[in-house]
């Protein structure tokens, strides 16, 4: 099905994440975003108001692995290419690195009170002063490590 091979064109995508946005808060009068699902999971809380981004954060996660086994493409693997290469190749070192990069991303999407996604796309539309500051410091940190990584690499 070649409507799985390929991404969605960004002139589609990106109005449908605009309708979600404003639907999610006209309907629950919440931010679109998954970042309330996976804490409230980590949490292990019981049923809250974030049982609906539980179910976002699951469905997700089980439309990317439908997408990926209907469109053929599915073949999980360990491999992290150059990330694994500057590693050393070391399956142990690139564990620890994918592990204590997603703490500190975790930390740091709760600390900041959203992830990078929410501020930048939730919060923005909002006109949250607090996400134009962290989307604009994400942005720049991402910036700034790429040329930095691009450097180190060559």
């Amino acid at each position: 099905m070649d409507l799985f091979l390929n991404r969605a064109p960004w002139f589609i995508a990106g109005p449908l994440i605009g309708l979600l946005i404003v639907a999610a808060l006209a309907v629950a009068n919440r931010p679109f975003g998954a970042l309330g699902g996976y804490i409230s999971l980590a949490r292990m809380e019981g049923p809250t108001d974030s049982g609906w981004r539980r179910s976002l954060l699951a469905g997700i996660v089980l439309g990317g692995l439908l997408s990926a086994v209907v469109g053929g493409g599915f073949s999980p693997t360990f491999a992290y290419g150059s990330l694994a290469e500057a590693l050393g190749g070391s399956p142990l070192v690139v564990g620890a690195v994918l592990l204590g990069g997603g703490v500190l991303m975790g930390y740091g999407a709760t600390t900041a009170g959203g992830c990078t996604s929410g501020h930048g796309m939730c919060g923005n539309a909002y006109g949250s002063k607090a996400s134009l500051v962290s989307t604009g410091v994400f942005m720049t940190v991402a910036v700034v490590l790429t040329q930095l990584a691009i450097r180190v690499a060559w």
